[in-house]
């Protein structure tokens, strides 16, 4: 009974409790001060990261809701991909598809709605009660931080601030889901304790604006979805003097010819996956050591990169000929397509391909 009654986790060392802090989530950790006087001030040492997403709100049920739309929507897909590589007709199984999909997603629509408005609601409370501390809220630091919310929120731009600008976060990773978020990084160049070096940016992107100082100490970018568009990445590289790590990823539509001219650049690492392009030329890049592209095939030209010396090539499934490999046809790309213009000596070649068409590459 003894033994039951003893407080052993408040026996360890502080380094072991501030670990176990750590995997808490903000609300959780923030609640420990108030344990003892010794638990008081291990919070305030605590300084990895912190995860502030809705999903943690939304009930297991809407997750099961958006698993059955999602699978409908696939089921969906493979069937029409299905009937155009095998030159059927069958238009009665397609349209049967269809009609299972849009039933689905016109049922759970509003209910999967109403719990994204009921979660989102609870959630502005937490990162506010986060983030929006009054001034006399003791310092803490925070290196790393998530933000994943459903929507938008008249609140996400003075997140964004508040995490960048006053807590001096060096990862941040924002995540807008089922819509997209514009945000000014210039609001960031009069704050003095910017100290950001890596940023994921999920369905969010940034205004027109001539060299915002937060760019310029970037070192890691990756951008996705809606925050593909580009313009906005063109603008980003020209103002990324420090970037050494790119990656974009999963572009919803088809995206312009990518040219790549950026010869005062660091950037070492570029990596493209599932980035819908027409294609891709290295023009000027001249410290780029690393380049993969991952998904749907595409044309890549190589200009001025001396120093490139690994290439990763996974094609996940081949098809058309070099113009647009949307259409779902039988014809394939030259393996020329891959490696135009001038490719320098390589150290490291991965390449792979899949499909239907895979011995038209032997």
């Amino acid at each position: 009974h003894n033994s039951c009654r003893e407080d052993k986790i408040s026996g360890l060392p502080d380094e072991i409790l501030v670990l176990i802090i750590d995997k808490l989530d903000a609300r959780t950790a923030t609640e420990t001060t108030i344990l003892s006087k010794q638990w008081r001030d291990l919070y305030t040492h605590s300084h990895t990261g912190y995860d502030l997403t809705v999903d943690d709100i939304l009930p297991p049920r809407y997750h099961r809701l958006k698993q059955i739309v999602v699978e409908a929507k696939a089921r969906y897909e493979a069937e029409k991909n299905a009937l155009k590589l095998d030159g059927s007709y069958a238009s009665r199984d397609w349209l049967y598809s269809f009609k299972d999909w849009r039933w689905k997603v016109c049922l759970l629509t509003p209910i999967l709605q109403r719990y994204e408005r009921w979660a989102m609601r609870r959630y502005v409370k937490r990162v506010n009660a986060f983030l929006l501390a009054p001034d006399n809220v003791q310092q803490r630091s925070i290196q790393k931080l998530r933000l994943q919310a459903c929507g938008r929120s008249d609140f996400t731009d003075q997140w964004i601030t508040e995490a960048i600008g006053r807590w001096g976060v060096e990862d941040l990773e924002l995540v807008i889901d089922n819509s997209s978020w514009r945000y000014d990084f210039r609001l960031l160049d009069g704050c003095k304790n910017v100290r950001l070096k890596r940023l994921v940016l999920s369905n969010c992107y940034h205004r027109f604006a001539p060299n915002p100082l937060t760019f310029q100490s970037l070192t890691s970018l990756t951008l996705c979805k809606e925050s593909l568009r580009m313009l906005h990445v063109l603008d980003i590289l020209e103002n990324c003097a420090q970037l050494v790590d790119l990656r974009l990823k999963d572009s919803g539509c088809r995206q312009p010819a990518f040219s790549i001219v950026i010869p005062n650049s660091q950037l070492k690492s570029l990596q493209l996956d599932n980035y819908n392009t027409v294609s891709v030329h290295l023009a000027s890049v001249p410290y780029l050591e690393t380049f993969a592209c991952r998904g749907q095939p595409t044309i890549i030209r190589y200009g001025d990169v001396p120093r490139l010396r690994h290439v990763s090539l996974n094609f996940l499934q081949t098809g058309d000929n070099g113009k647009d490999d949307s259409s779902g046809s039988n014809r394939t790309y030259q393996l020329s397509k891959f490696f135009g213009g001038a490719l320098p000596s390589l150290e490291y070649l991965v390449l792979q391909l899949r499909g239907r068409q895979v011995s038209s590459f032997s």
